[in-house]
């Protein structure tokens, strides 16, 4: 069984869902390890059984203030905040961060009147350097793991400030994802996971060892509201994620 280590801050149940917990930015959450007797049967499967065992979190994603000089973009809908999911796990070799949200529809083209849906987890480069959870700063760089709708593959990049994502190199970074339909459409949802081994070599690329505090933030683009490039919702700050139970593994 899995077991999740204690929580390292006064965390209660979410009000979207019970089975999760509801955290915010400054919260430190603790990294799960699946013992070493458990495997995952295929790699970021979505509908995996073990992510049933895996503590999950629910942190409140909001429309950041538009940047992207586009005008057509100005005058998209940003949405209401909403929950997003999320989980984080590793089997010793890969992190694992499974994401879980609410869609009514499942966007999978962009074009000139279509935006696709997508998802991404940003890190810190370095983990004792502080910056900006909106794409990070001139000379404090985050990276970040980029899932879309239109493929099952990620993208790994790296930001410096608003405008600056660049793909990287090295691309260690892969998903998958699942979208279920429900009896109502508002209760349709996208579960996708990511997952990268937890050393590099890529410059940019955050690195997971144990005894770490990595932050991390997260972000998503609905297609159904024209969401694309720099509209998006964020978490409002960092949450950050305690690796020392890998020392477990």
């Amino acid at each position: 069984m899995v077991l999740a280590m204690g929580l390292l801050s006064p965390i209660t149940a979410s009000l979207a869902d019970p089975n999760a917990l509801s955290v915010k930015p400054g919260d430190t959450i603790p990294l799960t390890v699946f013992p070493p007797h458990v495997f995952l049967r295929v790699a970021n499967d979505p509908l995996e059984i073990l992510w049933e065992r895996v503590p999950e979190y629910e942190v409140q994603v909001v429309p950041v203030p538009v940047v992207h000089r586009s005008v057509e973009l100005r005058k998209a809908n940003s949405g209401e905040p909403m929950p997003l999911f999320f989980s984080v796990a590793s089997d010793g070799e890969r992190l694992y961060v499974k994401l879980r949200w609410h869609d009514a529809t499942p966007d999978r083209k962009t074009g000139m009147d279509q935006s696709r849906d997508g998802v991404a987890v940003q890190f810190t480069v370095n983990a004792d350097q502080q910056t900006s959870h909106t794409m990070g700063a001139p000379g404090r760089p985050v990276n970040i793991w980029y899932w879309r709708s239109d493929s099952e593959s990620a993208e790994n990049l790296a930001a410096g400030g608003f405008g600056s994502a660049t793909h990287l190199p090295e691309q260690p970074v892969s998903a998958r994802s699942h979208y279920a339909k429900a009896a109502a459409a508002e209760d349709n949802q996208w579960t996708v996971i990511l997952s990268r081994p937890l050393a590099t070599d890529g410059e940019y690329d955050a690195q997971f060892e144990p005894g770490m505090v990595r932050s991390m933030a997260f972000a998503v683009w609905q297609g159904a509201l024209d969401q694309r490039d720099g509209l998006k919702r964020t978490t409002p700050g960092w949450i950050k994620v305690d690796l020392s139970p890998l020392k477990a593994g």
